[in-house]
């Protein structure tokens, strides 16, 4: 190729803008259900009380509040921190048999170990949850009682989700993905990312009802 072309070429090639990439790797959302059986539960009653979902409901949330106050067992979405909920918790019921009432519990749960919250300790979101059934923590409430004693175990499951533009990797952790673009000759600033790409990814994150998947 003459000179007299090539120079010019490589001019321009070097003001076309290149698409360049960084990722991190964050930790993900945990989502814990917990299980809670009434084998003797008094079904009949259950269904003439006037509103029993929203009162189960609320019921259920005092208790996690509960926990809560003494062991920080509730996460948050990163931009949605409600000081009355526990990490947006999700409470359905169902009536499993003529004497079987089913809770399940679905939040955004912190990481274990979770802190005590007025001494220097460590527990698990299982173990403190289990302690708080035995001490009768999910009858906190009058509204619960007649749904009788809850079984002994407590049944538990988990699972790890990431916002909009992360993927899950190593189970537990998130890998972000950041697109830059910088002309080709030039050196990648600390800053020049895309802005309006690495705000989607922080602000639109997955709604706790699609979360749910367990």
């Amino acid at each position: 190729m003459p000179n007299s072309i090539q120079f010019p070429l490589l001019l321009l090639l070097s003001l076309v803008p290149v698409i360049l990439c960084q990722e991190s790797i964050v930790p993900a959302i945990r989502v814990v259900r917990l299980q809670i059986d009434y084998e003797n539960a008094d079904i009949s009653s259950v269904q003439k009380i006037n509103k029993w979902n929203s009162i189960m409901r609320n019921s259920v949330m005092a208790s996690l509040r509960f926990i809560n106050k003494h062991w920080l067992i509730c996460g948050e979405e990163e931009d949605e921190k409600s000081p009355i909920d526990c990490g947006k918790a999700q409470v359905t019921g169902d009536i499993v048999n003529d004497h079987h009432y089913q809770i399940n519990v679905t939040f955004i749960s912190g990481r274990d170990p979770v802190k005590n919250a007025k001494v220097e300790a460590t527990s698990t979101v299982f173990a403190v949850s289990q302690i708080g059934l035995k001490g009768g923590i999910f009858q906190y409430t009058n509204a619960l009682k007649v749904l009788g004693k809850p079984s002994g175990t407590l049944k538990f499951d988990e699972a790890f989700f990431c916002y909009r533009g992360q993927s899950l990797v190593e189970g537990d952790k998130c890998r972000k993905l950041f697109v830059g673009r910088r002309l080709r000759d030039s050196e990648w600033p600390a800053n020049d990312m895309d802005e309006e790409r690495t705000r989607n990814v922080e602000h639109n994150p997955i709604r706790l009802g699609t979360l749910i998947a367990l």
